[in-house]
């Protein structure tokens, strides 16, 4: 990885900083830590990735412990959900096919 991309930075609450810098210290990681300008109730986490494993080792554990990556907006991402039909709207769904391909058969509908 080259030094632009080595950097990995996480915008975090107070309460975390204990979390993240012991995941650090057990992984090996270099870590930065600085207080933002504003709100200053949030602190700035920079983290060094060296390679894909530990890439991957970081993001699990900020998945586990629901930590959000600056920048990255996870609504983007979410894939719409799809509704399952049951068996009834399957069933009104072919007596609605049927009727408009068969405009002079009766219908109760």
């Amino acid at each position: 990885m080259n030094d632009m991309n080595d950097l990995f930075k996480v915008i975090v609450k107070k309460k975390v900083v204990p979390i993240i810098v012991e995941f650090c210290l057990e992984e090996s990681l270099e870590v930065i830590i600085k207080p933002q300008a504003f709100p200053d109730v949030d602190w700035d986490v920079t983290l060094k990735i060296s390679d894909i494993k530990k890439a991957v080792e970081v993001g699990v554990f900020l998945r586990e412990n629901r930590i959000d990556v600056a920048g990255f907006d996870p609504q983007k991402n979410k894939k719409p959900a799809t509704l399952k039909k049951g068996k009834e709207d399957l069933k009104e769904e072919e007596t609605e096919i049927q009727s408009k391909d068969n405009p002079n058969e009766k219908s109760i509908f």
